[in-house]
């Protein structure tokens, strides 16, 4: 009678572990057992079952929207080329569609590089090298390579006429991308005449940046999910019909590397708004 006591819920829990290592994550261990290990057992093995289901809905999620954003430019390259070959496209049209064809290569290009440097990270084969240095004018230097876009879209940049010297204390390279991502997207968002701020300042424990956009801002539902991997704010009217939704979880993912933390906020119709704060080392 003991003996059956012990070897019935081993038994059943032993199927269940059956159901887990063939995908089946809806398969639930008893947590009725009358011996208190049992129960506490089985309710370990239904905890891990949900995030083993988690997980696998994450990867062919991944999966799937890496398929999907390889696919739709690798289509347009294909087709416009094939048109060109076959004489579809008029040889006075050739230019034109070379154009598009040569932006969905870069396209694929920096989406390649985002899956990489993410992969490199999530695989923890980038190490931090932290070092105090001024990051205003890292700042300065990232908005000089946008100079072009800012100017055609005669926007005002304000923030940099109150910042001096704003020293962090963090990976410079690792850096330059949550910067570098930010900033890109507050210029593809901001409308004709609009402002972007930024802002830096350090006090005695850690370094905030604040990059704000003026424009038609993010709803809650939308900005509760924004730094999800491949999420792309409302695609019915996004500016960025050439983004993958992965700088902002790069963002995301480099700054909880340094132990900081990072938030947006929005007011609809007014700004977009993202922060990030980064603690000096003990």
């Amino acid at each position: 009678f003991i003996v059956r006591g012990v070897a019935k819920p081993l038994s059943e829990m032993q199927e269940v572990t059956e159901h887990f290592a063939r995908g089946d994550f809806e398969y639930k261990a008893n947590e009725n057992y009358k011996k208190r290990d049992f129960s506490e057992f089985a309710k370990a093995l239904n905890k891990m079952a949900y995030e083993l289901k988690i997980d696998d809905e994450a990867q062919k999620s991944f999966i799937a929207n890496v398929s999907h954003e390889l696919k739709t430019p690798m289509t347009s390259i294909g087709g416009f080329i094939d048109g060109i070959l076959d004489g579809t496209i008029p040889p006075e049209e050739e230019k034109k569609y070379l154009t598009v064809v040569s932006s969905e290569v870069k396209r694929l290009a920096r989406m390649v590089v985002s899956m990489l440097n993410l992969s490199k990270i999530e695989a923890g084969e980038v190490q931090l090298s932290p070092y105090k240095y001024d990051i205003g004018k890292q700042i300065f230097e990232i908005l000089l390579s946008f100079e072009k876009n800012i100017d055609e879209k005669h926007i005002e940049i304000e923030g940099f006429e109150n910042m001096g010297e704003v020293i962090i204390e963090a990976d410079r390279d690792l850096i330059q991308q949550v910067v570098y991502n930010l900033i890109d997207n507050a210029v593809k968002f901001t409308p004709e005449k609009g402002i972007i701020t930024v802002l830096a300042e350090r006090n005695s424990e850690s370094t905030k940046v604040t990059i704000r956009n003026s424009g038609a801002g993010v709803s809650e539902d939308e900005i509760a999910r924004i730094f999800e991997r491949f999420y792309k704010v409302d695609k019915s009217r996004s500016y960025d019909t050439k983004g993958v939704g992965l700088g902002l979880y790069i963002v995301k993912t480099i700054i909880n590397m340094h132990d900081g933390e990072v938030s947006a906020a929005s007011k609809k119709g007014e700004y977009t708004e993202f922060s990030f704060e980064i603690p000096f080392s003990k």
